[in-house]
């Protein structure tokens, strides 16, 4: 899974995560390998390799990336310092620290902290419309205003293809508010209260993440995982655009570090996830991997209390204005428009087999089977929940009629939890310490 995660993050690192051959087949390379190592047999191969050449695989994998990420900070010295840093100390997490493994990565997290924020300082602002919608949002709800009522401005020209129809009116405003869920907006309200930006709550959501990849069981093996998160190749350009996925990725870090260290928040930190992104309803199927090997829980009482944690979180936004909120959350992503610059294989199958019918069902249909496969080859850990749902979100996306960096960040971070997650088979396999 974590050889998945790596090639995900080097496709997207390809052209931005926007549409290229190259990337497209590293993609399809991650799903193969994450298919096959999540649900196919154990490989004679991969288990005849020794726990010190998987080590220096993951070390190797870590260096690479730390070079790309310095290779993208062109003549910003500060960052390109940094980066080789986070490279240099990260790749330090293969060999046996004992007591020292911990406050060496809690240096590697405070520094990614302060490349992150330099990061966003020093680049200009980006014409994005996710940072505006983050921005505005923040500030009407300040202001007692409800985020969810169209108030926008269209970043864009008017005929730019980024919206559906009916979302720019004649003015060239949104006929949308805020796209996201109240969580999404909750979480990103410090760093927007503290920084004046709401990208600082990225830079945190992403050290947290990363941390408590790590505290789920501190050893080499997820503290190397942990690293290769924080240091996927396009992390930096992620958070310059204010991307929400870091924040869901958080959620989802939440939710694994409960199912693996405290099972009796685990439903609590169910519900905070499903508050988070829309499609985050797809983990739904998948929950009963998460409490069959708890005879105390069922999945009927986890969803129960995970709905009751969700509702309370959003049926305030959502009854503030019904309809505002319906047509923001719901209603705007099914009116968005195939891109043409998505880092997709329905992009492909448009420019070549346009006389395909119900090209927009395709990933559905896929998803739909990825979960039916993971269910019949059920085995009900916490590392199985994450590769079934990262494996099920990473084919969804790779034919979808939007798929960008930001997605694909996600599934990383679904990806390199299914590795950590799996942490005590590894270090009895591998030979790795514990400490």
């Amino acid at each position: 899974m974590a050889a998945a995660a790596w090639l995900v993050g080097l496709a997207i690192h390809w052209n931005n995560g926007y549409y290229n051959i190259v990337a497209l087949v590293l993609i399809s390379a991650a799903i193969a390998i994450g298919g096959a190592a999540c649900f196919g047999r154990p490989s004679p191969a991969i288990e005849s390799l020794s726990g010190k050449a998987i080590v220096a695989m993951l070390t190797a994998a870590i260096v690479i990336d730390a070079l790309l990420i310095w290779q993208r900070t062109g003549d910003n010295r500060l960052l390109g310092a940094g980066a080789l840093c986070l490279g240099v100390l990260g790749a330090l997490q293969a060999f046996d620290l004992r007591s020292l493994r911990v406050p060496l990565a809690g240096v590697v997290l405070g520094l990614f902290w302060i490349v992150a924020s330099v990061s966003i300082r020093s680049a200009s602002t980006p014409r994005i419309d996710v940072l505006m919608f983050q921005q505005i949002g923040a500030e009407s709800l300040l202001q007692g205003q409800n985020p969810y009522t169209a108030r926008y401005p269209n970043l864009y020209g008017a005929d730019s293809g980024f919206y559906g129809p009916g979302v720019v009116d004649a003015s060239n405003r949104l006929t949308v508010g805020l796209p996201y869920p109240p969580l999404s907006l909750l979480l990103s309200l410090p760093g927007y209260v503290l920084g004046g930006d709401s990208r600082y709550a990225d830079i945190a959501a992403m050290t947290a993440s990363a941390g408590l990849l790590l505290l789920c069981g501190p050893s080499r093996w997820t503290a190397l995982v942990a690293v290769l998160l924080l240091l996927t190749p396009r992390v930096l350009f992620v958070i310059e655009y204010a991307w929400t996925e870091t924040l869901f990725a958080f959620a989802f870090s939440v939710l694994m570090f409960t199912a693996l260290r405290w099972r009796r928040a685990m439903p609590y930190a169910l519900g905070l996830f499903l508050a988070t992104k829309q499609y985050s309803v797809f983990a739904l199927p998948l929950v009963p991997l998460l409490v069959a090997s708890d005879k105390q829980e069922s999945a009927i009482r986890v969803v129960g209390l995970a709905f009751a944690v969700a509702a309370a979180v959003t049926l305030p936004f959502f009854i503030w204005d019904p309809q505002a909120f319906w047509r923001a959350v719901v209603e705007f992503q099914f009116v968005q428009p195939l891109r043409t610059d998505s880092l997709s294989h329905l992009v492909w199958v448009h420019k070549y087999f346009p006389w395909v019918p119900w090209r927009q069902a395709i990933p559905f249909v896929l998803l739909i089977g990825t979960i039916m496969v993971a269910l019949w080859r059920s085995r009900p850990t916490p590392a199985y929940f994450a590769g079934a749902f990262g494996v099920a979100q990473l084919v969804f996306f790779a034919f979808s009629k939007q798929a960008f960096a930001n997605y694909y960040f996600f599934v990383i971070a679904t990806l390199c939890w299914a590795a950590a997650a799996a942490w005590p088979a590894f270090e009895d396999e591998l030979g790795c310490d514990a400490g």
